[in-house]
């Protein structure tokens, strides 16, 4: 079975990896901070969820990128390129506390795993399932802990 966010252990597994990081954490790869990769996430999920709206990317991802990100089993290469609009709104500065904002993915996240209110689509992915959804919330907070070592 492929891990997704609709597995109650699994969901449990990635909510204690989030409550894990430290706003010191340094990245392993990439250039995000701690506090901007929590703040990816909360704002990927709110696009998941359909709370935030971004324009789809410029290139449809064929049929078989979807299928080898979402069904494969091969991890995600470590430097995607993260679209403009959630670009931007990671970089904007935050005085959140860093607690308050691993609080707020963990409920984001959680959200998307009660569904059942989903976006039509990804903007890299095209259209999406609930079961899509599912593995694509595990995978893509599972890609940012390994990035800080958790």
């Amino acid at each position: 079975m492929k891990k997704s966010l609709a597995s109650v252990e699994v969901l449990s597994e990635i909510r204690g990896r989030l409550r894990s990081v430290r706003v010191d954490d340094r990245a392993r790869w990439g250039k995000m901070t701690a506090k901007r990769m929590v703040r990816h996430l909360i704002c990927s999920y709110e696009v998941a969820l359909g709370e935030r709206t971004v324009e789809p990317a410029a290139l449809p991802v064929p049929v078989v990128m979807k299928w080898m990100a979402l069904r494969s089993g091969l991890r995600w290469p470590k430097n995607i390129q993260t679209i403009p609009e959630l670009k931007r709104a990671i970089t904007e500065h935050s005085d959140v506390e860093f607690h308050v904002l691993v609080r707020a993915v963990v409920e984001s996240m959680e959200a998307v795993a009660r569904g059942p209110k989903y976006a039509p689509s990804h903007p890299m992915f095209g259209p999406m399932t609930t079961e899509d959804w599912m593995r694509w919330g595990y995978l893509h907070a599972d890609h940012h802990l390994r990035q800080f070592g958790r």
